[in-house]
């Protein structure tokens, strides 16, 4: 592959040691370039718009939320998303791959299966394991709309009902109301249960 075709890689770490890592394992392969590596979300988008990467990998060691991919989406069309570490099964799984993500690449993937993967998502094509797949089909869909998330990810964080209607710009009343239809869609019966379902599964390593 040309230097000029190389796949510009923007990667996104709280992990000063993996960034290096990385850096060393891709110096000497021309065909990937580390055009940026980000310790936040802010760099990490900004990134994505200025520099217009092919690929944006993301190594999940704090959490990450859904809203955070949807945000790396938005902010550039153009880049695949690839997320790799622990905790990325079940229903995050799949709504991460509902946003377009097309990699989820497990925390003990060996340097050559990383690079591979990256190669695969560059193509084109999706890389997802035979077991993460087993698990996100053997979840039990709950579709929640944009609004009904965002309540969600508000509790789960702790926001009492005044503070999420400040948040989001709604009435306390509007939120009380959601609350309601929300513990019947979900089949929970208080706060509690609701931000432990919001932490399962509109979250990783939480």
């Amino acid at each position: 592959m040309a230097a000029n075709a190389a796949i510009q890689i923007l990667f996104w770490t709280q992990q000063p040691f993996v960034g290096r890592g990385l850096a060393d394992v891709l110096r000497n392969r021309p065909e990937y370039r580390l055009i940026e590596c980000c310790d936040n979300l802010p760099a990490a988008l900004e990134c994505v718009r200025t520099a217009q990467p092919t690929l944006v990998l993301v190594y999940l060691t704090s959490r990450i939320s859904l809203s955070d991919v949807r945000a790396l989406r938005s902010a550039g069309d153009r880049a695949h998303i690839v997320l790799w570490g622990e905790g990325l099964t079940g229903e995050f799984a799949f709504q991460a791959m509902q946003l377009g993500v097309r990699g989820i690449l497990a925390s003990t993937i060996s340097i050559d299966g990383v690079l591979a993967a990256l190669q695969n998502v560059h193509r084109g094509m999706l890389c997802f394991e035979q077991e993460l797949m087993d698990s996100v089909l053997a979840q039990t869909r709950v579709a929640l709309t944009k609004r009904q998330g965002q309540i969600v990810s508000l509790v789960s964080q702790g926001f009492k009902n005044k503070e999420i209607a400040t948040a989001m710009g709604i009435t306390e009343g509007t939120v009380k109301v959601y609350l309601y239809k929300l513990f019947r869609k979900l089949g929970i019966n208080d706060r509690l249960d609701m931000a432990l379902y919001g932490l399962k599964n509109l979250f990783v390593d939480q």
